[in-house]
């Protein structure tokens, strides 16, 4: 719902508001005051197809794209995920307990997450374009719910019923109609691991794994709104504003979804605005280091104006999208169009990135852009 996503946008962002602000800006600098810096409000709409996947239409280096999860529930009633992908900071441990928390009814904190080395988890293709919420996250959600479909049987023969005759709700089979009737995934993984009988030809333990190949791509989306002014006299850019609103489906960890997007934010700014590899004319690098190559700093970001809209993805099990990278898709050209906009009394129509002072200076006087 591409519509109610750029309306949120706009609505945080205020922009009616904003365009008279720019408008009565530029009549009081084309009456002669001075001192007054360029405003510009740039707006970017983007869609990611993410979920690298499925294998009968993707491989890499002649392998399907499929990813392995195994889930194990101990006797102790505590419950072992095991991953293809690897975490570099995203959160996955606290994501897939949280997916598996919610499908069998287990605590989180009773959820051990072991990840990313195939010598000792399923095989799979890692992480990478956003692939481990709509990929990995949809094999821990189907292979925990084949080990509740197992539980539901151990259910129904301790509680001596059909098992179309238990209600399920959050680690707690019951007999439908009969209060009090009913058997938690603790005690069913006590049953499943311990003696006596079980259903007629059912294993004992509780744990499955599975290979899984989505159906199809996730495709995340989001309209982003930002704010600059440039100060006429140094041709400095800063970002006053920026909003981002996103769709990313069903949200698993609001917090951990707004650290990444916050995260993709800096690093578009600093895509936009300043980093670049430059060397002189004898091929010597000029910032070899982070002495020289510039990244933005919390001095030189906003206060990130975060929305969200949810459109479930209808190829995920729980309507998960990826969005480890929405934000650097989508930010630098909010923050260039913001420049240009801020650069139109100018006739300016573009500048490369990045928008550094010595180009945007240039720009500003018709000129062709330095190289750094």
């Amino acid at each position: 719902d591409y519509e109610t996503t750029m309306r949120e946008a706009l609505r945080i962002a205020g922009y009616d508001e904003l365009r008279r602000e720019q408008a009565e800006r530029r009549e009081r600098a084309q009456a002669g005051e001075a001192g007054l810096s360029l405003m510009g409000v740039g707006v970017s709409f983007f869609t990611e197809a993410v979920g690298a996947g499925p294998r009968e239409t993707m491989d890499m280096a002649g392998l399907g794209m499929a990813d392995g999860c195994e889930v194990r529930i101990h006797p102790s009633g505590k419950a072992t995920v095991r991953l293809s992908v690897q975490t570099q900071g995203q959160g996955h441990e606290t994501t897939f307990a949280q997916i598996v928390a919610e499908e069998i009814g287990i605590h989180p904190d009773d959820i051990d997450v072991i990840h990313g080395d195939t010598d000792n988890t399923p095989y799979g293709l890692g992480t990478y374009g956003s692939r481990s919420t709509p990929v990995s996250g949809a094999a821990a959600v189907l292979v925990t719910r084949k080990i509740r479909d197992k539980a539901r049987l151990i259910a129904a023969h301790l509680l001596e019923v059909a098992p179309d005759d238990l209600e399920w709700e959050r680690g707690v089979f019951s007999v439908r109609g009969v209060p009090g009737a009913q058997v938690t995934i603790e005690e069913i993984a006590r049953k499943a691991h311990g003696p006596g009988d079980l259903p007629e030809g059912l294993e004992g333990a509780l744990e499955a794994q599975i290979s899984y190949s989505p159906s199809n791509l996730t495709y995340p989306f989001g309209a982003y709104i930002c704010v600059v002014d440039i100060d006429p006299g140094t041709a400095a850019v800063t970002v006053r504003r920026f909003v981002a609103v996103d769709d990313c489906g069903t949200r698993i960890n609001e917090m951990i979804v707004e650290g990444q997007i916050q995260g993709g934010l800096t690093d578009g700014v600093g895509i936009a605005l300043m980093e670049i590899v430059s060397f002189d004319e004898q091929g010597n690098c000029l910032n070899a280091s982070l002495m020289d190559y510039l990244i933005p700093t919390a001095l030189e970001v906003p206060d990130w104006e975060n929305g969200a809209t949810v459109t479930p993805s209808p190829h995920h099990p729980i309507g998960a999208k990826g969005v480890g990278e929405s934000a650097t898709v989508g930010s630098p050209p909010a923050v260039v169009n913001a420049v240009i906009d801020a650069l139109e009394p100018y006739g300016v129509r573009h500048v490369d990135m990045p928008l550094t002072p010595s180009r945007v200076w240039e720009a500003m006087r018709g000129n062709a852009a330095p190289p750094y």
